[in-house]
């Protein structure tokens, strides 16, 4: 009677200790699908940061190009064009950029900065440094559209004619710019990985 009595409390720890590592493989189970799905929804609101800051330096630099048309229109005057001429690539030039939504101006790239973005007084993304850091960074690269030029009278532009330029000194001699490559590219670290999401558009000097 008293060996049974002792093989009843050995069953009784053998399954508080299984019962124990079933409760333990449980909550481990739950901690790691709350971190898995933690991981993606924060991976996933970066993204989608990131791709709307990629849109809007796209449509900044679009927004440059309407405003050359609206000066043109208007007939306004630019010393420092060589015509005296409001031309409608004024200040997208080829080149790297940083770009500010709320100046709206092209500034050539900073080694130093590489594009870093920063939280302004008011919760804005901004490319001037200030001490609120944000994890993105973001670089617009402007190319040139040419076209060969051997008939402008009769200028016909396609497939075959026209490319992008690969260096900053914008169409070569007998050619002509007819627009811009516009690519815009966001980076930032997530877990110690690189990230990067690009926005790119062809801006042509036609409505």
């Amino acid at each position: 009677m008293k060996r049974l009595k002792n093989n009843q409390s050995g069953q009784s720890l053998i399954e508080l200790i299984v019962s124990i590592a079933v409760i333990t493989i449980g909550l481990f189970s739950v901690w790691f699908l709350f971190l898995v799905n933690f991981n993606a929804v924060k991976e996933s609101e970066m993204r989608i940061v990131a791709a709307n800051l990629a849109r809007e330096g796209a449509e900044i630099v679009k927004n440059i190009r309407d405003s050359n048309w609206l000066r043109m229109a208007r007939n306004l005057s630019d010393s420092g064009a060589a015509s005296g001429l409001w031309l409608w690539d004024r200040g997208l030039a080829d080149g790297i950029y940083t770009i500010d939504y709320r100046n709206g101006l092209l500034v050539l790239e900073d080694d130093n900065q590489a594009g870093k973005l920063f939280f302004d007084a008011d919760g804005y993304y901004s490319s001037s440094a200030t001490a609120n850091s944000s994890p993105f960074s973001r670089l617009v690269t402007l190319a040139s559209i040419c076209c060969y030029d051997s008939d402008p009278e009769d200028l016909k532009c396609d497939d075959t004619s026209h490319f992008f330029t690969t260096n900053d000194s914008g169409c070569p001699a007998n050619t002509i710019k007819i627009g811009i490559n516009v690519n815009s590219r966001v980076t930032w670290t997530y877990s110690g990985q690189p990230r990067q999401l690009v926005v790119e558009d062809q801006l042509f000097n036609w409505r």
